[in-house]
């Protein structure tokens, strides 16, 4: 199963499956028929309204505020709100994260969202498609120029690949307890020195023995 790779900044690596260009295509419609329904509900309301006060001033400007402009920032705040998903993505179960193990920031959004109507709108989806079948990360082109991708929530986390991985032991003592000063790089400094010896070890049985 293709999977993406991301390594935190406590240096854990952890492992996303890509949201398949299914998920994201029904997350997509989930999306717009809520939107469609928001649409109709609030056109019902203004015109009830309008038929109750037989008022007409600037109902247009009305209409454009309350109805076309949340639908028109929809993906944008709900990422920004609901930590990188849609009403849509959380019901498929999928959501946006960048690769770098850091947490999107409005910008990652509000890229994203820019490039949107490109990859969406403008093509009926077929760029988003093409893009995301032709790289090994799920990306869109918005996806591409924010550094993100769509996974999966359910993630798969390698303990025996982080820094710090689980001691069966539940009642270990620390030989060395300095080891808690040591920072993140000299952790991975002494792991990949352990690695190297090993890998070592496993070539040349007898060797290196004390």
């Amino acid at each position: 199963m293709q999977t993406i790779r991301v390594q935190t900044t406590q240096n854990v690596f952890i492992e996303y499956r890509p949201a398949s260009i299914g998920d994201r295509i029904l997350a997509t419609l989930l999306d717009w028929a809520i939107m469609v329904a928001y649409v109709f509900t609030s056109y019902k309301i203004i015109a009830v309204y309008v038929a109750t006060t037989e008022s007409f001033f600037e109902l247009n400007y009305v209409q454009y505020l309350v109805i076309f402009l949340p639908v028109y920032f929809y993906h944008l705040l709900c990422e920004i709100f609901l930590n990188g998903q849609s009403i849509g993505k959380r019901a498929m179960n999928i959501k946006v994260i960048k690769l770098d193990g850091t947490q999107p920031s409005i910008g990652n959004y509000l890229l994203r969202w820019l490039i949107r109507p490109i990859d969406i709108t403008a093509f009926m989806g077929a760029a988003a498609i093409i893009t995301i079948s032709s790289n090994n990360r799920g990306q869109r082109l918005g996806d591409l120029a924010a550094g993100t991708s769509v996974v999966s929530t359910h993630r798969r986390e390698r303990s025996l690949d982080t820094i710090l991985p689980e001691v069966a032991d539940e009642n270990y003592t620390p030989v060395y307890p300095q080891a808690v000063n040591l920072s993140d790089r000299d952790m991975a400094i002494i792991r990949e020195a352990l690695n190297a010896y090993h890998q070592e070890m496993n070539r040349t049985p007898g060797c290196c023995t004390i």
